[in-house]
């Protein structure tokens, strides 16, 4: 079923169950309230929450032992590179933003959540998107061992990368995240 159909029809039923059972509880009572704007307040909501969610993948996150051991490997040495992508933002911590590395989705990452990818060295293009909408594309110049950190950030105004820092602080911070497991598609 396509999104649109699936939100009218959550939207509905949502309104349809929510205006019964406000009626069925102020039934009797000296002027309750109309419960059909409230139905269809509600059941806008619950509409606009899968509307939200709904491009969201089930993404396998690692154990806390391949994490730390992911975190304190040294850099790469059998001709690839590193990049940690960070998302730790608190607007639309729900909602899936898609990397893209040269136009092929890696992984999903949710807030608070990273992900550590081997690449090849070169110059690469990364790309975080959500609800399909893209950010600008983040051109980053990878040698082989170099680990290079991307925070990825979303707000009112869409999604943002910037390149970030790698250090012992960083390290330790995401000590505490929950790294995910790269999914191709």
């Amino acid at each position: 079923m396509k999104r649109p159909i699936i939100f009218v029809a959550i939207v509905t039923l949502v309104s349809a169950f929510c205006a019964f059972v406000l009626a069925m509880l102020t039934a009797g009572a000296i002027n309750p309230p109309n419960p059909v704007p409230i139905g269809m307040a509600l059941g806008f909501a619950v509409g606009l929450i899968y509307l939200l969610l709904a491009n969201n993948r089930n993404v396998a996150v690692a154990a806390p032992d391949v994490r730390q051991a992911a975190l304190d490997a040294p850099p790469p040495t059998d001709g690839t590179a590193r990049l940690i992508v960070v998302r730790q933002s608190r607007m639309g911590m729900m909602v899936g933003v898609d990397i893209s590395i040269d136009g092929t989705t890696i992984t999903q990452l949710k807030s608070p959540r990273f992900a550590i990818l081997s690449i090849a060295p070169g110059r690469r293009e990364v790309v975080a998107a959500a609800q399909g909408k893209p950010s600008k594309p983040q051109t980053v110049e990878v040698a082989a061992g170099e680990i290079v950190v991307l925070r990825v950030a979303t707000g009112f105004a869409g999604v943002k990368i910037t390149p970030e820092a790698d250090g012992p602080q960083l390290r330790s911070a995401l000590a505490r995240v929950p790294m995910v497991a790269p999914t191709r598609t």
